[in-house]
């Protein structure tokens, strides 16, 4: 009989705290971004009017299995797929300090 190792599901929500300190840490000097959390997804972007399709970060569950998907504000840039909570964590975290110097720049 194979092994199997099943996804334990996490719920995003549970750490709340931990994207909204890291949004405040890597977007604080950036007065026109937003950290949206619920049970299975996080996304911090850019608010814009003018932008249909903003600059982005997500972190999401989606069948069994974690995306990770960084928006540059014209077209998905990156993509990360894992099984593994803490691994997409460290990639979303990756993901928002990318996002956080691009928007500085601009």
């Amino acid at each position: 009989m194979a092994d199997i190792t099943h996804m334990t599901k996490t719920s995003i929500n549970k750490d709340k705290i931990k994207f909204r300190n890291l949004h405040k840490s890597f977007f604080s000097e950036l007065k026109d971004t937003s950290c949206d959390i619920s049970d299975d997804q996080v996304i911090i972007y850019k608010d814009s009017n003018k932008d249909s399709d903003p600059a982005s970060v997500e972190l999401k569950i989606k069948n069994d299995l974690y995306e990770v998907y960084f928006w540059d504000g014209y077209s998905l840039a990156d993509k990360f797929t894992s099984a593994n909570y803490d691994k997409a964590l460290l990639q979303f975290k990756k993901f928002s300090k990318k996002l956080a110097k691009s928007l500085k720049r601009f």
